[in-house]
């Protein structure tokens, strides 16, 4: 071996070492906060499809979490960048047909690490066991948004998207809105 092999191969082992320590530092505790006893601060979002009511069920999960870099773990085993974890938790909202409670104040605030809404995931159920998924970020879940979207159902991942005109596009149309 060459000096400068030799070289080469002494920093990347530096470069690994410290990396393997770095991944190995102590683990943050991402757990959520405990649930608000009194929460607040609800919303209802209403998912109506236009024209064929009762066809369809709905589902909805809110998901709640913390994205800043310090109340998360970075393993660096994955890259330079690092896979950073943030703490996040989805939590079944219950609702009659169509109209679903859900509460940006769900877990007790922290000090530090606070938990917040960070989007809200639907998912609607046709009869013939085909579903399609649409959601709200933070940023859309306020009281007055409406949201027209046509929806296309397959078995396990239909989707539906947001249009200008959806009398345009051919599939199922469905409204969102908060109130």
């Amino acid at each position: 071996m060459t000096p400068v092999v030799k070289r080469r191969a002494s920093v990347t082992s530096g470069i690994a070492a410290v990396l393997l320590l770095a991944s190995c530092s102590e683990k943050k505790d991402l757990s959520p906060p405990p649930v608000n006893a009194a929460p607040r601060d609800r919303l209802e979002l209403v998912v109506t499809p236009e024209g064929r009511e009762g066809d369809f069920t709905v589902t909805v999960s809110a998901q709640y979490g913390n994205l800043s870099k310090d109340c998360s773990n970075i393993d660096y085993r994955y890259g330079l960048g690092g896979y950073i974890d943030y703490p996040k938790d989805d939590v079944p909202v219950a609702g009659d047909e169509d109209t679903f409670e859900i509460y940006r104040d769900y877990y007790e605030p922290r000090e530090k690490c606070s938990w917040g809404l960070l989007g809200v995931d639907v998912v609607i159920h046709a009869p013939n066991g085909q579903v399609a998924r649409t959601g709200l970020s933070p940023q859309g879940f306020y009281s007055g948004y409406r949201k027209a979207v046509v929806c296309n159902f397959w078995p396990e991942k239909g989707s539906c998207l947001v249009v200008l005109n959806p009398d345009a596009r051919d599939g199922t149309k469905f409204n969102l809105s908060v109130r």
